[in-house]
């Protein structure tokens, strides 16, 4: 009886190997996806109004944020931020590239709705409140995307050392309000503010991992790629009066775009 069981035995466990994934596997590759595109980890943008944060230091000699490299793909699909950040290959960058050099007037056309703009992350520590008094459990050491302007007078307050300086340090530091009026693309402005300097809890002191935080974010080749036939295909749908439809020709195909040769991207912006 017992060679019999254990025959019986290996061949549940063989079958259990070659079986698809269990409700519970499936329910943590979704639970990994989603923490992976806007939970744990997940991107803080200044909504309309004012919101307050600690900026947090990356370690000595760090600059304050990471300039990103992001492809707006509509309101549907938001923005995307490219591997051509760290100069790594990227479908969208080199779609972008053969678009623009192209002789085609609807090539070009289709380009100038997939320019690459450039943005920026700071790590910080996010409030639930104005004043200060209640930090957010869920924006500790978070990136926050800010636009250039904000960066800007962030640069301005940290280089200001006979009234500000270093807003990261722990003792001598101080919280911004970052203000945004309007929700458009284009009738949104923004403005930052130096809170009076405080001490930050120590339970909250310590470096960010800005980089770590930024991959985090950033899809797969293949999934890029997904996603770039995809706005092809729609024709680059943008949150403002479009232009003519596209002809097909001008939406190629991308079996022999997957060029993993390490080019330099941030020249082409």
């Amino acid at each position: 009886m017992k060679p019999i069981n254990k025959a019986m035995k290996k061949e549940k466990t063989t079958k259990k190997k070659g079986s698809v994934m269990t409700t519970r596997e499936k329910m943590l590759a979704r639970k990994k996806d989603l923490e992976k595109r806007s939970g744990g980890g997940g991107i803080i943008y200044p909504k309309e109004g004012t919101t307050r944060v600690r900026i947090k230091s990356r370690g000595a000699d760090e600059e304050l944020g990471i300039e990103i490299v992001q492809f707006y793909l509509g309101p549907k699909e938001g923005g995307i931020i490219s591997p051509a950040t760290f100069d790594e290959p990227c479908p969208f960058m080199e779609k972008f590239q053969e678009l623009k050099n192209s002789d085609d007037p609807d090539d070009k056309a289709l380009a100038s709705k997939l320019v690459p703009k450039r943005k920026y992350l700071i790590g910080v520590l996010g409030y639930k409140d104005t004043k200060g008094k209640e930090i957010d459990p869920d924006r500790v050491d978070k990136p926050m995307m800010v636009p250039r302007s904000v960066y800007q007078d962030i640069i301005d307050l940290y280089l200001d050392e006979e009234d500000w300086g270093d807003m990261t340090d722990p003792v001598e530091g101080y919280d911004v309000k970052i203000t945004r009026t309007g929700s458009g693309k284009n009738d949104t402005s923004y403005s930052v503010s130096p809170c009076q300097k405080t001490k930050l809890d120590k339970k909250y002191r310590g470096e960010v991992d800005l980089e770590k935080a930024i991959r985090a974010n950033i899809l797969s080749y293949e999934e890029l790629e997904e996603k770039l036939a995809s706005f092809l295909n729609e024709g680059g749908d943008e949150d403002e009066e479009d232009e003519a439809p596209r002809k097909k020709s001008s939406k190629s195909k991308l079996a022999d775009k997957k060029k993993k040769n390490g080019k330099k991207y941030k020249g082409d912006i």
